[in-house]
């Protein structure tokens, strides 16, 4: 039974589907597919990123909203609270200007990683078509 959901569920190598045949402007329609996939790929990664980051701080901000309504809950006086919820909205916009720095930290990092894919896309497209101009 497993053997028949192994041949059910194939993997296919996109090389499998390569013949050395094919005229040259089909190779390079395959190569920028390929480079395409890649990007899109490197997309969606840098997308999770952005989510899991957010969600992440959205747990940390929700926490602390709980915090303040138990506090100010607890508190007996006027200056109490008032004292709680000034501290609460410096730490929010502390929280807040911090997570903008980390969104532009991913963005800068996410930028470099795709001018370096797209870099390497280039150099190979280059020695592809240097090795074309070489072969008779």
């Amino acid at each position: 039974m497993n053997a028949e959901i192994e041949e059910a569920i194939m993997i296919w190598n996109a090389e499998e589907f390569c013949a050395p045949e094919l005229s040259l402007s089909v190779k390079a329609g395959q190569k920028l597919l390929e480079a395409t996939t890649a990007l899109q790929m490197h997309s969606i990664k840098a997308l999770f990123r952005c989510q899991i980051e957010a969600a992440s701080f959205l747990r940390r901000r929700f926490w602390d909203d709980l915090k303040l309504i138990e506090t100010l809950r607890d508190s007996d006086e006027f200056a109490d609270s008032f004292d709680v919820f000034a501290n609460f909205w410096q730490n929010a916009a502390s929280d807040y200007l911090k997570e903008v720095g980390e969104f532009a930290c991913i963005g800068a990092k996410l930028a470099m990683e795709t001018a370096g894919q797209v870099r390497k896309e280039a150099d190979t497209a280059i020695d592809d078509m240097a090795a074309a101009t070489l072969t008779p």
